[in-house]
């Protein structure tokens, strides 16, 4: 049991902190904001660490990506190993923290690669509700093409690449939030489905550390921050709330 434990924390050091950028994650670009301006927002946390974004759906159901619980060479994490920080624009203190109480990513997960990248997450206690706080509702269909999202997140705010395989990331500890247009579809990606929304807009993006974070138009979640440009440079693909509404709604009951 002993070495299974370091083996996996191992595993975990090189996937949380070590590892280059994957094309999952990334906000470039944009603003601080306060809470109160996406009171949905949580920060998953993975060994007292922020990993992975995710928003509030009810007082106890968190929607995230389903990559964020896994860790290097597919290794699947129990719901022991996560709290979700709600309530703060800081993603390391202030707020509440509240432990994951059960896991449920799709069943199709990864396949193909990056393919239904959606996961719900029960809490083991109810959330207050206040205006740091709140739930938001389900997109039930896909925004036009050319419509404002807002994207958020404590992922990298800039990257620094001296060679291709040198990236260095630098985070802010505040809540960050860029507003971009959805764009007609995710040709630029080969690893995309008819599932993916994506976003484009130059110089602003979503990286690392933000996967698993909310898109919103109109007050409703559209999509989940699932993966984008290698250098956080391009456009970002997000899982389809509208494709995955009744997913979630069933998952919900069952985890």
């Amino acid at each position: 049991m002993f070495i299974k434990c370091i083996l996996l924390l191992s595993a975990i050091s090189f996937l949380s902190a070590g590892r280059l950028p994957q094309p999952e994650e990334r906000i470039i670009g944009g603003k601080n904001i306060e809470i109160e301006d996406a009171p949905w927002q949580v920060s998953l946390q993975f060994l007292g660490k922020h990993r992975c974004g995710g928003s509030i759906y009810s007082k106890d159901i968190i929607i995230t990506a389903a990559h964020c619980r896994f860790a290097a060479g597919g290794v699947e994490l129990g719901a022991e190993y996560f709290q979700v920080r709600v309530g703060s624009s800081l993603k390391d203190r202030d707020g509440s923290l509240i432990n994951v109480k059960a896991i449920k990513s799709h069943e199709e997960y990864n396949n193909p690669k990056f393919a239904n990248d959606v996961a719900v997450m029960r809490l083991s206690d109810f959330l207050a509700f206040s205006s740091k706080v709140q739930p938001i509702p389900l997109a039930k269909k896909n925004p036009l093409p050319g419509t404002l999202a807002m994207a958020s997140g404590w992922g990298a705010t800039k990257l620094i690449s001296p060679d291709i395989d040198l990236i260095i990331q630098k985070h802010r500890d505040h809540l960050r939030s860029i507003l971009i247009p959805i764009v007609p579809n995710c040709r630029e990606f080969l690893e995309a489905t008819d599932d993916n929304i994506c976003v484009y807009s130059p110089g602003q993006s979503t990286c690392s550390s933000d996967s698993g974070g909310p898109l919103v138009v109109d007050q409703q979640l559209v999509g989940v921050a699932s993966f984008a440009s290698r250098l956080c440079h391009s456009s970002s693909a997000f899982a389809g709330i509208p494709s995955f509404r009744n997913w979630i709604l069933n998952a919900t009951k069952y985890i």
